[in-house]
This record gives C-alpha cells, sequence and structure tokens, in this order.
C-alpha cells in the first residue's frame, strides 16, 4: 500500500526509496554501499570520476528528509545490511577516506549504528572504533526482523523470527522502454518466503550500477532457491526515488 512516505509492507516495514523503514522503532537499513567502487574499477583500466560518495549523501539526504530525519531529530538506529565497502583485503586509501567521512555524516544522524558484516568488509574494527555508537555484529534481531547480509545462510535463526532481511542479492529487473525500444535495468526490493519465514531482499545502494537482473542472471544468495524465484513479489525503485509494485516475478519472466 503507498503511503505518503513509500510503500507499506504490512504494519511493520516501509519502503522508502533504497532504503527499509521501521516506522515503530525508527530504525533505517541500507545495504551493500560498496564504497572504494572507483578504486577497484581504475585497477581494471576503468576510469570513472570519483562520484559515488557525493551520489550516496544525495540519495540518503533525499530519503531523510521525506522521514523528517535530523541531527536534531535523529533515527533510534541505522542498519549497513553489508558490503559498506567493496574491495577484499585492507582498506584502500579511498575505502579509509570514504568510510570515514559517511560514518562521521550518519552517526550524527542514527543513536547507533550497525554495522552487519558483507563478504566484502573484510575488517571493519578500525573504523568502527573511531566512534562509540558504532557496533559491527555478524547478524541483528530487531524484535521479530533479523538482519543478515545474505551471502550464507547461520548456524541458527531463533524460532520467533517472523522475517528475513539481506541483501547481497543487488536485486534489478530490465524493462523495455516504450518509446525508445531499449531495456533500462532499475534496482529492486523482493519478498519472498525462506522456509516459513518472510524473506525481504534489499536493493543495492551502489548508485554506480543498477545490480543483477533478475531475468537473465542466477541468483546469488543461498536464501533463495531458484525454483521458488518467480514467486517473489518485485518492487522496482526508480532513479527519482518512486516505487511501483509490479507483482510476482513471473509476469516479467
Amino acid at each position: 500500500m503507498h503511503t505518503e512516505i513509500g510503500i507499506a509492507i504490512g504494519s511493520q516495514f516501509c519502503l522508502v526509496d533504497l532504503a527499509l523503514y521501521l516506522p515503530g522503532q525508527r530504525t533505517l537499513a541500507i545495504a551493500d554501499l560498496h564504497l572504494g567502487f572507483e578504486d577497484a574499477l581504475q585497477q581494471e583500466g576503468v576510469l570513472l570520476p570519483r562520484q559515488h560518495l557525493a551520489r550516496i549523501y544525495q540519495r540518503l539526504q533525499k530519503i531523510f528528509q521525506t522521514l523528517e530525519i535530523t541531527p536534531a531529530r535523529p533515527l533510534k538506529q541505522l542498519i549497513v545490511n553489508g558490503d559498506l565497502r567493496h574491495q577484499f583485503g585492507p582498506l584502500s586509501r579511498q575505502e579509509s577516506k570514504e568510510s570515514f567521512a559517511l560514518l562521521q555524516w550518519l552517526v550524527e544522524r542514527a543513536q547507533r549504528l550497525t554495522l552487519i558484516k558483507g563478504n566484502h568488509d573484510g575488517d571493519l574494527s578500525q573504523l568502527a572504533h573511531r566512534f562509540a555508537s558504532v557496533e559491527i555484529k555478524q547478524s541483528y534481531q530487531e524484535q521479530n526482523c533479523f538482519f543478515v547480509h545474505g551471502d550464507q545462510i547461520p548456524d541458527e535463526i531463533p524460532n520467533e523470527i517472523r522475517w528475513i532481511v539481506i541483501g547481497h542479492e543487488h536485486p534489478a529487473i530490465s524493462l523495455r522502454d516504450s518509446v525508445t525500444n531499449r531495456f533500462e535495468t532499475y534496482k529492486c526490493f523482493l519478498i519472498g518466503m525462506y522456509e516459513d519465514k518472510k524473506l525481504l531482499v534489499q536493493p543495492s545502494f551502489n548508485l554506480l550500477v543498477a545490480g543483477a537482473d533478475l531475468t537473465k542472471e542466477a541468483v546469488l544468495s543461498p536464501f533463495i532457491r531458484e525454483s521458488c524465484l518467480k514467486d517473489f513479489s518485485v518492487y522496482l525503485v526508480a532513479d527519482d526515488g518512486s516505487l511501483y509494485d509490479f507483482g510476482p516475478l513471473r509476469r516479467l519472466l
């Protein structure tokens, strides 16, 4: 159901642009920022202007304005659901500089900042220890919601959990433009099932790439079975942050 701020998923969640908002807890979750992405491309001979961090600030600021989040009226919690950084191994200069700057900006707008470890993150402690309100977790439980990056299935998920929220998949779909007849790829949320629990897959907050096209590419996360993917509901996120309910993925295959 569309609301003033996004699309409500039951009474617990609201999809707001590329973020997931839990209004009852004043908690916001984003995933897969991949800071340092330009450095990795440069090492492969691809030169891009350094604009990723600026675009992240701009997109986050728009989300915060929608939710009326300010340093004077902060979130209770902000969750980064894995892959804050992009490159494996030690922090690059770009990653270190950008990650510190972004965390400094975020802790001014959230009382607590939880970094869930993703498969790209490596050692985040040298970033987190600079901030008293930043914690690092393998997973995080918020009432009956379980946040985990999604590259691996944890050994144990509490029985009382009703919702599992993952990143990692970078879900996107391609649609044909009726005017240009070209395909455009858009980020999206997915909602389906994992065993007896509801599964919500977050889009990537890496604004330099759209993501993995679900109509063409194999799934990445072990939480998602290829045979069940067609039954997942798709919520497309337009470039301006508008959200559209496309129903089950099978309609787009």
